[in-house]
Formats: C-alpha cells, sequence, structure tokens
C-alpha cells in the first residue's frame, strides 16, 4: 500500500533542471575553447588573417557560444560581427571554403540554436538572416577579375552549405524550443490538475464525514424532540415546570437540526445527492472481508464482536477505515495477503489491517505523512473521534494501518 499518484508521470525535480543546466554550460565551455583554438590557427596558417585579429575573431567566436547562455541578443550580434570579420579579413582562395570558413560555420551554428533555444528566437532568426545576407554580398562582390572565374563555383557551393547547415540548426533549436516550451505548459497543467484533484478530493471526503454525522446524530436529536414535546401527553400528571422544561429542551433540539442542516447545506458540494442509505457500521465489516477475500487472501481476526453498545459515530468510522485500507492494498498491493483485526484496548477499540508485500513487485517508498487522500481522510475521522491512526511501510515490504478509537465504559464513544 502506497500513497496514491495524482499525476502519471513524475514531473523533474529542482535537482534535475540543475543537472541538465550544468551539462549544458559544460558542452557550451568545451565547443567555445574548440572553436578559439581552431578558428585562430586556421585563419592565421590557411586564410592568411594576421594573428592577433584571429585570436580576437577567435575569442569573439568562442565567447558568443557561452554567452547565449547568458546574453542572447549580444551573443547572436557577437556571432555576426565575428563571422563577417573572418570573411572581410580572408583573401579570396580556391583551395579552402571561402568567405565563410567551416569553424564559422560551427561557431555561428552552435550559437544561433543556443539563442533560440534560450527562448529569443527573433534575435537568433534576425542574426541568421543578417548573416547569410553579408556573407552572400561578400562572396560576389569580393570576387572580380580572374578569380571570380577561378573560385565562384567554390564560393557559390560554400554559400549554400553555410545556409543550409545554420538554417538546420535554427529550424531545429526553434523546433525544441517550442516542445520544451509545450512540455513546460503541460507540466504546469499537470501540477495544478493534481493539486486542484487533491483538493476536491479532500473537500468530497470532508463533506462525506459530515454528512454523515449529521445523519447519525440527527436521528438522535430527532429522538430527543419527540419524547420531549410528547412528555406532556406521555407522563400522566406531569407538573406544569418539568413540561415547560421539555418544550425548552424540544425547542432546543430542533433548533440545533436546523443548524447542523444549515452547516451541512455549506459543505456539501453543489452537485452532491442525497444519501437516504443506511450507514455503515462494524456489522458489515464482515461483507467488506468477504468481498475483498474474493479479489486475494484476507484473513479477519474479530476480537471485538462481544464490545457492547459501540455508538453509530464510531463504529461507522471502523468501516470506513477499514474500507479505505482494502481499497488502498487492491490498488497499491495487488494480491498481497491481508490480515484485518479488531480488538478491545482497554477503553478504545483497535483496528489493524495488515498487508504483506505484493507479490512479485519490490518494496514500495514509504508514503509521506498527509500525502494520500486515503490515508489523511482516515485519519481525519480517528482525530475526529479523539482517536489516533498511524500509517507506515513495514520492514517485509508491506503495509500497516493502524487506528484506535476511544470507548467509554460498557463500549458507547467518549
Amino acid at each position: 500500500m502506497t500513497a496514491h499518484s495524482l499525476s502519471t508521470r513524475r514531473l523533474p525535480t529542482t535537482a534535475q533542471v540543475d543537472r541538465w543546466l550544468l551539462v549544458l554550460w559544460v558542452v557550451a565551455s568545451i565547443a567555445s575553447i574548440a572553436v578559439l583554438a581552431v578558428a585562430a590557427s586556421l585563419g592565421a596558417t590557411v586564410y592568411g588573417v594576421p594573428v592577433a585579429l584571429a585570436l580576437v575573431l577567435g575569442l569573439l567566436q568562442g565567447a558568443s557560444i557561452v554567452g547565449a547562455l547568458l546574453w542572447p541578443r549580444s551573443a547572436a550580434a557577437a556571432a555576426v560581427v565575428a563571422l563577417v570579420g573572418f570573411a572581410l579579413a580572408s583573401p579570396v582562395t580556391a583551395t579552402a571554403p571561402w568567405p565563410v570558413a567551416a569553424t564559422s560555420i560551427v561557431a555561428f551554428s552552435l550559437t544561433v540554436a543556443l539563442v533560440v533555444s534560450r527562448g529569443a528566437w527573433r534575435p537568433g532568426l534576425i542574426a541568421w538572416a543578417a548573416a547569410v545576407l553579408v556573407a552572400v554580398a561578400i562572396g560576389f562582390v569580393g570576387l572580380v577579375g580572374e578569380a571570380k572565374l577561378a573560385a565562384e563555383a567554390t564560393v557559390t557551393a560554400d554559400l549554400i552549405v553555410f545556409a543550409s547547415v545554420t538554417g538546420a540548426a535554427l529550424i531545429a533549436a526553434l523546433l525544441a524550443a517550442r516542445w520544451q516550451d509545450v512540455r513546460r505548459q503541460l507540466m504546469r497543467e499537470r501540477e495544478t490538475s493534481a493539486t486542484e484533484l487533491a483538493r476536491r478530493e479532500v473537500a468530497e471526503d470532508r463533506t462525506r464525514i459530515a454528512r454523515e454525522l449529521h445523519d447519525i446524530v440527527a436521528h438522535g436529536m430527532s429522538a430527543i424532540q419527540v419524547q420531549a414535546s410528547s412528555a406532556r401527553y406521555r407522563i400522566p400528571d406531569l407538573p406544569a415546570e418539568a413540561a415547560a422544561e421539555f418544550d425548552d429542551l424540544a425547542a432546543t433540539a430542533r433548533t440545533a437540526m436546523g443548524e447542523m442542516r444549515r452547516l451541512l447545506g455549506v459543505l456539501r458540494s453543489d452537485d452532491a445527492g442525497t444519501e437516504t442509505a443506511p450507514q455503515p457500521g462494524l456489522e458489515d465489516v464482515p461483507a467488506l472481508i468477504a468481498d475483498a477475500a474474493r479479489r486475494g487472501r484476507v484473513e479477519f481476526v474479530d476480537e471485538a464482536a462481544e464490545v457492547p453498545g459501540i455508538d453509530p459515530i464510531t463504529s461507522l468510522a471502523a468501516y470506513r477505515i477499514v474500507q479505505e485500507s482494502l481499497s488502498n492494498v487492491a490498488r497499491h498491493a495487488t494480491d498481497a495477503p491481508i490480515v484485518v483485526r479488531l480488538d478491545r484496548a482497554e477503553r478504545s477499540l483497535l483496528i489493524e489491517v495488515r498487508n504483506a508485500a505484493a507479490p512479485g513487485r519490490p518494496a514500495a517508498a514509504p508514503a509521506p505523512d498527509g500525502g494520500g487522500h486515503g490515508i489523511r481522510g482516515m485519519r481525519e475521522r480517528a482525530e475526529l473521534l479523539g482517536g489516533t491512526l498511524t500509517a507506515e511501510p513495514q520492514p517485509d515490504g508491506g503495509f500497516l494501518v493502524r487506528a484506535v478509537l476511544p470507548l467509554a465504559e460498557g463500549g458507547t464513544a467518549l
């Protein structure tokens, strides 16, 4: 028996989110260092860019990758500036990609993807469009004379690769960001639904308890009112003062019943129907046991059968505790053997529902206190009568619900 889960999937914890951000920072940092080293060395050796300028532009490209995690707009602008700087500083060559080097394509793709993934899709899209347009302009304006004939095909291919790779990175990042937004929204909705469901279940259970108490107490108050009202007719030679006392008692009983009905009207749900069936009690527990025995092994130890005069409220609470405990076993420990025990302990009624571990299942994790709606409802019933209820896992992987409901001398409730 474990706490009832209000959600079919677990939401990510704060530790999991922090771990994911740490991984993202580590990857971005490694990529930034790699881009700085490769871009600066290739720019200086293959493209003939001055070493100092190659280092500055390489540093700008590397910083834009890490900066996308903190300042997406600034990182997007820096990536465009670094890409254009390498294109302008590199002479036309037929032996290497120009005007956009391979390292620039990789660095710009990573930066745009990270910018969009941080929610800044507009800056990412503007940076991509600006970089493509500027690269095309540099590529075809920079080709003049014999260089145009020799490198035109290479430049066209380089620009197509640049636009395609960075565009694919942009679209992939847009889809991933949208998926993350939808997932976060779904998790928020699921969490809200779970919270509302828990509140509704608690409210419904309290309404049911209030209605059951009303049905039981109202019966006794009605009997008092009828007997007090008819006392002057049933008892011959009743003194006038005594008759007036009985009339006051009847009026008090009618007033209390009216207030109780108004209170129940406040607690009752708008769509709650009126229950007219008699309320169950300890005498109905054997029927519960028989029904549960059809689904698995149930042992019933009844040492409280001889306890006389248990009042209806205590009897109903005992029945509901056994009922909810058996339901929890059926939901969370299907086919587990169960032992139900009712006993008299001094001036209290003792209720124990113990189940072993479910066959073929590992031991369930302990339920947090106040977590399960059913356990909370059982605890409220016991505390309402001045009793106690504990529900906790057992070393063998099972679960034990133990309630103690107080009784007065002779068996009547306190």
